[in-house]
């Protein structure tokens, strides 16, 4: 009789039982934890007693778990009852970390920055970070924290800098992180420089509405200065701004293939490292809106709406493949809150210039192939294409660019390192950049 319930007890811990499940009524929902106090798991988890119990939502709910990253091992179990009813047991050994990483690098411009991430040290399953860069256009300090359904974040960042313009709308990228210098690649085509410096301050709070569902408020303060501001476009001052916004999710499983630190967080690993037994298909978006005048105490009207949709397929043997669209409308901006090509692109290509305007939208198609997936770390190269097109001066001005990225992040250091190769299909330039930096 006892091996019986021990053979019971190891099915009902098994994907298979789950399944057999489908359509019975939760009872209750244990949880026993090492530091944390169970009932901040428990909140957590999106299944409560009552519910009406599928394998898919019991697959998102383990999800949700996986995703706070501060646990060594976790453990789901469910225990049948004989009134069609069952109840869930978790058993979650979680820790706390603090993990320090310092990184430099050289190009066009050299960089370097410290980070410092921290994890339940205050037994919230909360995770904070601290971030600090600097190079030769500037610096940046950030630090944030996120605890259950509320997220905290703040930054300072000052860009001292040159802005240069060229022929056929070009202006150089420029910003406390990129590498990337037109200076001398494009001398023919200069057309005017101007020094800038600016400073600005923001904060944002994220509050998740539901698990596929958040609102984020983002006021920023900002002000420019010019060291010729006789240029009739340029717009020194203050541009304080206030962005609002919602973001949706579905059937992404955030921390997937993300890695670990210091050991936590990789309670998902043995998950991800199994092949789907169908194609999995998710979707994100993201609908925002700024504003800023005389009520923002910004010394310019702005005006802004923007948003952003992707949609995923994660293959049985976790390929991905990733379709965007972004679009933005300055209904009221000067040429500092100017629509920039850069800004409608996906982020994977890397460019020394980009197009500015009024308004705009782009389009970016991105594959990531596992060259290599086994216990050690992830092998992938990603090639992709993007576009965009920005509206100036009655026309609109084309941005597009092809290349590929190959990295490598091992399990347990989150951070990818690699190689970037980017060619601008607009202009015909190239770029080769090394990548090493993620998110956790």
């Amino acid at each position: 009789m006892k091996k019986f319930f021990f053979l019971l007890f190891f099915f009902c811990a098994s994907p298979l039982c789950a399944q057999n499940q489908d359509g019975k009524i939760i009872s209750r929902v244990q949880a026993q934890t090492t530091r944390m106090n169970p009932k901040v798991l428990l909140e957590r988890f999106p299944l409560k007693p009552g519910d009406r119990f599928t394998a898919q939502a019991y697959d998102r709910a383990q999800d949700e778990l996986h995703d706070m990253r501060v646990f060594k091992k976790l453990d789901f179990t469910l225990t049948p009852r004989p009134d069609n009813k069952l109840d869930i047991n978790i058993s979650a050994e979680d820790g706390y970390f603090i993990f320090p990483l310092a990184f430099a690098s050289g190009g066009g411009k050299s960089v370097a920055a410290l980070s410092l991430a921290a994890g339940n040290l205050f037994k919230q399953g909360e995770m904070s970070f601290f971030f600090g860069g600097v190079s030769q256009d500037g610096f940046t300090v950030n630090a944030g924290t996120a605890l259950g359904k509320h997220s905290f974040y703040a930054g300072y960042s000052k860009i001292n800098t040159n802005q240069r313009f060229y022929k056929n709308d070009w202006s150089n990228t420029f910003g406390v992180f990129s590498t990337s210098d037109d200076e001398g690649e494009y001398t023919q085509d200069l057309l005017a420089q101007v020094h800038t410096r600016k400073e600005s301050f923001t904060f944002s709070y994220t509050r998740e509405l539901t698990p596929d569902l958040s609102l984020f408020l983002r006021p920023e303060l900002a002000r420019y200065q010019y060291a010729d501001s006789s240029l009739i476009r340029l717009d020194p001052g203050a541009h304080n701004t206030l962005t609002a916004g919602l973001q949706i999710s579905d059937n992404i499983r955030k921390g997937a293939n993300m890695g670990a630190l210091s050991g936590y967080g990789l309670t998902d690993k043995k998950k991800s490292l199994t092949d789907l037994p169908k194609t999995r298909f998710g979707h994100a978006g993201k609908l925002f809106y700024t504003d800023g005048g005389s009520w923002s105490a910004s010394d310019y009207r702005i005006s802004k709406l923007g948003m952003q949709a992707t949609w995923l397929a994660e293959f049985k043997t976790r390929h991905l493949l990733a379709l965007e669209i972004k679009a933005q409308n300055a209904f009221q901006a000067h040429f500092s809150d100017e629509i920039l090509s850069t800004d409608l692109l996906s982020g994977q290509g890397r460019y020394d210039r980009q197009l500015r305007g009024q308004r705009g939208a782009g389009a970016s198609a991105g594959f990531v192939y596992y060259l290599l997936r086994n216990n050690t770390g992830l092998l992938s190269l990603a090639p992709f294409y993007e576009t965009a097109y920005v509206y100036r001066a009655g026309r609109y001005l084309n941005h597009s660019g092809a290349g590929a990225t190959l990295s490598y992040k091992l399990w347990r250091f989150p951070f990818p390192v690699g190689i970037n190769y980017t060619h601008n299909l607009t202009d015909g330039s190239h770029q080769t950049a090394f990548v090493f930096g993620g998110a956790f």
